[in-house]
């Protein structure tokens, strides 16, 4: 039996724009272009204000897709001690799943406060205060030069994900250098209010660099899946929350040097799903697809997309659980059953999608017939492969796994250390992509 342990110790009208690379500058000139949350806000001129109240208050940018470039705008909070956050929400999913660079205008000219005038969050779990408890002076710092807490300064972000620069009033050195705690890297803009605030903006501009797209990966976490899953979207009290938190962590290391992000699917998978999605990450599900969806996942592998998917021992899920071999079936792929090697470890082969033999991670696992085997358990040679892969007619590619732990991270097991599940899970992503 398997278990794993892990522990983690707008003016708006003519002053007001979207400048687009590639494209023509737009004009936000309509206040229907916004959409607020828990606030009240009014438009004046060439300024945007939102009122005081309980909680955090945002004004969504609608339609705002965002992943790199710069956000210029100038902000106005007041000098009114612990009531008076102001600053801008990046990567929006909802109204509560967002990141922010936010601003203490009451902390400017205190000397007891320097490093607290700017922060950065990654909401819901990561406020302030958890990053302060656990990265001391990681995602806060001063501000240079230091604004005046009762007047307008002005902020540029200069995002190339997952690195984020804060500059304030044309300064060419950077206040806040930090990278996003996040897998995503993209979604909704908009300004922000933090607990009992309220703040003036104006002058806001925004514009993407829509070269070097990422590469994006949709990871399937509406089947029931056993480990994967969005930390963000899951209670605090999950008592699964940090091993999620750890992987993902491990995987955002793994695509950071490749130009890779993930994006979530919470429910059913269809061709809108799917659609600028690159690779299709199924890990260890429980629940059955629906024929709808069979259908959708063949059409995005025949047009050229790819699939990662992972099984693992009946431990975990069976393949009554959950019909992934009517997935595979097309391309000539099906899990079989246990593999009857009880040793631990197991290691790659040189070939298309490994330049080197890779020691990785194995403990019970399930057959994978078909394919081009790529992995193998080291008790038994090559006679039954635990990874293989395939290509479409189309130009998709496909990589099946019989084995969870190197998709999990699992760098030490039954007292063998040194797995190369970073290298292994780049590789495969890397010949994916």
């Amino acid at each position: 039996m398997k278990q794993y342990l892990i522990f983690i110790p707008l003016t708006l009208f003519s002053f007001l724009s979207v400048k687009l690379t590639g494209q023509q500058t737009q004009a936000l000139n309509n206040p229907n272009d916004w959409e607020v949350y828990n606030r009240k806000v009014s438009f004046n001129k060439d300024i945007i204000h939102l009122d005081s109240g309980r909680g955090n208050g945002i004004l969504w940018l609608k339609d705002s897709e965002f992943c790199n470039g710069t956000i210029d705008l100038e902000i106005k909070g007041n000098n009114t001690q612990g009531a008076s956050f102001v600053g801008v929400v990046i990567n929006g999913k909802n109204n509560d799943i967002y990141d922010a660079i936010y601003f203490r205008p009451f902390n400017f000219k205190n000397p007891q406060k320097q490093q607290h005038m700017v922060q950065y969050i990654a909401m819901p779990h990561l406020n302030w205060k958890r990053l302060r408890e656990v990265y001391p002076n990681k995602y806060e710092n001063k501000l240079t030069p230091t604004p005046d807490p009762d007047n307008w300064f002005h902020v540029r972000l200069v995002i190339n994900y997952p690195t984020v620069k804060v500059f304030v009033n044309n300064s060419t050195k950077s206040s806040l250098t930090v990278e996003q705690i996040n897998l995503s890297g993209h979604g909704k803009i908009g300004l922000w209010v933090g607990e009992n605030s309220e703040g003036w903006f104006k002058n806001v501009s925004v514009k993407k660099d829509t070269m070097n797209r990422p590469s994006r990966i949709l990871m399937d976490v509406g089947h029931d899946q056993v480990f994967w899953n969005d930390p963000k979207s899951m209670d605090i009290n999950n008592e699964k929350i940090n091993r999620v938190y750890m992987m993902s962590g491990e995987l955002m290391k793994t695509i950071k040097p490749i130009n890779v992000q993930v994006d979530y699917s919470y429910g059913l998978l269809d061709e809108n799903v799917l659609e600028e999605k690159d690779i299709l990450f199924i890990h260890v599900p429980k629940k059955q697809y629906t024929t709808n969806e069979i259908q959708s996942i063949h059409n995005f592998l025949n047009n050229g997309g790819s699939m990662f998917m992972v099984m693992d021992s009946d431990y975990w899920s069976s393949l009554d659980d959950t019909n992934v071999n009517a997935i595979i079936a097309p391309y000539g792929i099906q899990y079989g059953d246990a593999i009857p090697d009880t040793l631990s470890g197991g290691h790659t082969v040189k070939g298309e999608i490994n330049d080197d033999v890779l020691k990785i991670s194995y403990h019970e696992a399930r057959k994978v017939n078909g394919g081009i085997p790529f992995c193998y358990g080291d008790e038994l040679g090559k006679a039954y492969p635990f990874g293989v892969y395939a290509t479409t007619k189309g130009g998709g590619k496909l990589v099946v796994m019989g084995e969870a732990m190197v998709s999990l991270y699992m760098d030490s097991w039954k007292g063998v250390n040194d797995y190369q599940c970073q290298a292994f899970m780049q590789d495969v992503i890397n010949w994916l992509k």
